[in-house]
């Protein structure tokens, strides 16, 4: 019988390829150059003589071929995982915990799918969400009262391992008849007479603040609150302005609450890693939920881009 052409690595670059739509993103994604992936992919349609996805589609389109083995990936891929973790369960055991600190507010509309798909394959491994929002998370791991974190800025500590998750854009809300909602594009002088709705954090948490308004030497006045559909509530009534992340504002933008518009004209970006004790580095479960919520991010929030360290 014939070997087949066909290997892990190929069903896990289509994957990546389906999820980012994009040839540069997926090659990130797989930890391969972008050369490398084309040439993985024209590969695999050299094998089979057909082509895989179309060329010039905008989002990136699978022919029924390249649908064909994104299906097969689908069913094979899971069971490999699981197979894997079976392995590393017998090697280092079902149990242990996993202490999980924040310094996002909008970071449990993803974390939250994430920690239930984890538990179906580590049901011995205690989740836990330290309570409360944290400016000093990696503290908490240092002071062993946390074991896993989500930060937006990488600090080299001695001990601790960051890791990328993602990036995001962060776009500017605001009521859909406020003057700003005629502007397609908003500038840091355009949040100088508006009122400035945010979560209660340290201003060095505040993306917008740092990379945009302290340098045109702005600074609104403000107004904050802990709950994000309260943010929405108060720009939709006009009292005021937000700048939150596309994937939080989705819902809202969908129902028409508030309109959303780019900072910048090369957008706001930001960025989330997680951080994690060297020394845990070894336990396979620390491993396998960094994984998960990296694909589980990717499966479901829109517009993410991916991070590199």
């Amino acid at each position: 019988m014939k070997p087949t052409f066909l290997e892990l690595r190929h069903l896990r670059t289509l994957i990546a390829l389906k999820t980012t739509g994009s040839v540069s993103q997926a090659a990130q994604l797989v930890y391969l150059t972008q050369s490398a992936l084309s040439h993985q992919l024209k590969a695999l349609e050299d094998q089979y003589g057909l082509p895989l996805f179309e060329r010039k589609s905008n989002p990136l389109r699978f022919t029924a071929a390249g649908e064909r083995l994104i299906q097969l990936a689908h069913d094979i891929l899971p069971k490999v995982l699981e197979a894997e973790r079976d392995l590393s369960r017998v090697r280092d055991g079902e149990a242990g915990q996993l202490r999980i600190a924040v310094e996002c507010h909008t970071c449990f509309d993803w974390l939250m799918p994430a920690m239930d798909n984890f538990r179906q394959h580590w049901p011995l491994v205690e989740l836990d969400i330290v309570s409360g929002f944290h400016t000093d998370t990696v503290g908490l791991l240092l002071t062993d009262r946390a074991d896993w974190a989500i930060v937006s800025e990488v600090d080299e500590t001695d001990g601790i391992i960051h890791k990328p998750l993602f990036s995001y854009e962060m776009v500017g809300l605001c009521a859909k008849d406020h003057p700003l909602a005629a502007k397609d594009v908003w500038d840091a002088e355009d949040f100088a007479n508006e009122t400035w709705i945010t979560y209660p954090v340290p201003d060095d948490m505040l993306d917008l603040l740092r990379k945009v308004l302290k340098p045109a030497g702005i600074n609104p006045e403000r107004r904050t609150s802990e709950l994000t559909i309260a943010i929405i509530q108060l720009v939709a009534s006009k009292r005021g302005v937000a700048a939150l992340p596309f994937w939080a504002a989705q819902p809202y933008l969908e129902r028409g609450y508030v309109v959303a518009r780019k900072i910048t004209q090369k957008g706001l970006q930001s960025n989330l890693y997680c951080a994690f004790r060297e020394s845990d580095a070894q336990r396979a479960y620390i491993e396998d939920f960094y994984e998960t919520v990296k694909a589980q991010s990717f499966s479901t929030l829109p517009g993410l881009l991916v991070l590199e360290l």
